[in-house]
């Protein structure tokens, strides 16, 4: 997938920490542009926009196609649920008993798992699948070209426009590498260069956490 590869090149770690993205978010100031979060870190500041969301993250950022909160159909999420999905527990163990069948459905199963597990994750116990995604595992070509990066920025500057909060769900990804670029001592002391990665890659598969790191 000409998107998500990229979130497959990172390094898959339990070392992997959000303490520089709670850094900036309580430290986030009050701007007059919608489409920007402003935070700023010992007197310095530092810029949110879907620019840095996108070359963060390697997502697509254009534009919503037209009609697009009517993009796709339920006739997948009909056809295995009888109720729209709760818990993406519930996806999973659908897809554990798929079998490759010549048919695009086992993809459709993992793509939907995918998306609710990571790019539109909701962190609030019982919050059902959402059914934009429901709709979108329907048409697979469709789903390749969307502007995922412009979908998970406006979900990121929601949340962050809805302070104070306890959780943060969502694509977090840009928002906490864009804490370790922009602090210094942050990228210093926790982060490390990626040596091999391809040219096509986005600044998050070009770094990683320190090994060492343990705190």
């Amino acid at each position: 997938h000409p998107q998500f590869k990229h979130i497959f090149h990172m390094e898959c770690s339990s070392r992997r920490k959000v303490m520089g993205l709670w850094m900036l978010l309580i430290r986030t100031i009050k701007v007059d542009k919608k489409r920007q979060a402003w935070f700023v870190v010992n007197g310095v500041p530092i810029r949110y926009s879907i620019r840095e969301h996108g070359l963060i993250s390697g997502l697509y950022c254009h534009t919503y196609p037209e009609n697009n909160e009517s993009i796709g159909s339920l006739k997948f999420a009909k056809k295995y649920f009888q109720q729209p999905p709760k818990k993406k527990a519930d996806v999973l163990k659908k897809l554990k008993k798929m079998k490759y069948d010549g048919s695009h459905e086992r993809l459709r199963m993992a793509v939907l798992y995918f998306l609710a597990t990571v790019i539109f994750q909701r962190s609030r116990y019982g919050t059902p699948i959402d059914h934009f995604l429901l709709r979108m595992v329907n048409d697979l070509r469709v789903c390749h070209t969307f502007p995922w990066g412009r979908f998970t920025f406006d979900d990121s500057l929601k949340e962050i426009k809805h302070m104070p909060f306890g959780t943060f769900p969502g694509f977090i990804n840009p928002l906490e590498i864009l804490a370790f670029e922009s602090i210094q001592v942050l990228k210093e002391s926790f982060r490390e260069g990626v040596e091999e990665f391809d040219d096509s890659c986005p600044r998050m598969c070009k770094s990683r956490f320190l090994a060492n790191w343990s705190s």
